[in-house]
């Protein structure tokens, strides 16, 4: 019992030392965000002399923020749109016709999930598309990289659901597609709402496609507006991290107010009575 007691006090200090190591950086990033220029060249955690809000208002100016904004908010939602539509449509077909094809289809999804991205071939391919450079290209390549992910979450969860739902609602008349929208849809809200909270999450924080797909600064998602201010302002380095306090802001509230669908979806089916 005693070195039962002695291994969790020893735990609980290992994760909050671990705590403190995610929390030091965050801290440092929000007080030089407050600083003046003169005392940011210095970066710690110590809070600032004067605090200068002001930074906020200068960056969200000089940063176009608002304009990243929308394209984010463009790209994001469309993405988790197609892909959710996308992935839990392909889920129903293929756990519940499960013959050689749709098993097929299964091993390729799985292979998406691990396949790396190729740069160069997806930038011709859209280049002879001529749609390379626009949000649209982006959108479409999130949802063709998250959707593997997405569908094999959807198919653990479809696979929980009785098949006597299908066959009362087509003895009913309820058939194809509607049966989907009216019957099994609602019952997917749990991991629809996992889903479309970590995609959302996934494509508002991504840096690496933005960077190969898109050419001009009006269409800069907010990740790459904080990589194209640094560059502008690199020795200012209040402003800096004011810019990435401001784009992380959304993301954050986010995950604060949804972790317990998160935590619930990805629970939910994996329990069978």
């Amino acid at each position: 019992m005693h070195e039962k007691k002695s291994v969790n006090i020893l735990l609980e200090v290992l994760l909050w030392l671990f705590s403190l190591v995610i929390i030091y950086p965050l801290g440092m990033v929000l007080m030089t965000s407050l600083k003046a220029y003169g005392e940011s060249n210095i970066l710690s955690i110590k809070p600032p002399t004067a605090w200068m809000f002001s930074n906020y208002a200068e960056v969200w100016e000089k940063g176009k923020i608002f304009q990243s904004l929308l394209n984010s908010t463009y790209i994001t939602v469309l993405s988790v749109i197609l892909i959710l539509l996308f992935a839990s449509m392909l889920s129903y077909i293929v756990v519940r016709r499960r013959n050689r094809f749709n098993r097929f289809i299964s091993k390729f999804l799985t292979f998406g999930i691990i396949a790396p991205f190729a740069a160069l071939p997806t930038v011709q391919m859209l280049k002879l598309m001529g749609i390379y450079g626009t949000r649209t290209s982006l959108v479409l390549i999130y949802a063709a990289i998250y959707l593997p992910f997405t569908s094999m979450l959807f198919s653990s969860f479809i696979v929980g659901i009785p098949r006597e739902l299908d066959e009362a609602a087509v003895i009913d008349g309820c058939t194809g597609f509607s049966l989907f929208i009216r019957i099994i849809m609602p019952l997917l809200k749990p991991v629809t709402a996992t889903t479309g909270i970590l995609n959302f999450m996934w494509v508002w924080n991504d840096f690496q496609y933005p960077m190969y797909l898109l050419n001009t600064s009006s269409k800069y998602t907010l990740p790459m507006s904080i990589y194209s201010f640094y560059g502008t302002f690199n020795r200012s380095w209040n402003l800096v991290c004011a810019d990435m306090v401001l784009v992380s802001l959304p993301v954050i509230l986010l995950y604060l107010f949804a972790q317990k669908y998160i935590i619930a979806g990805m629970t939910a089916g994996a329990v069978k009575g």
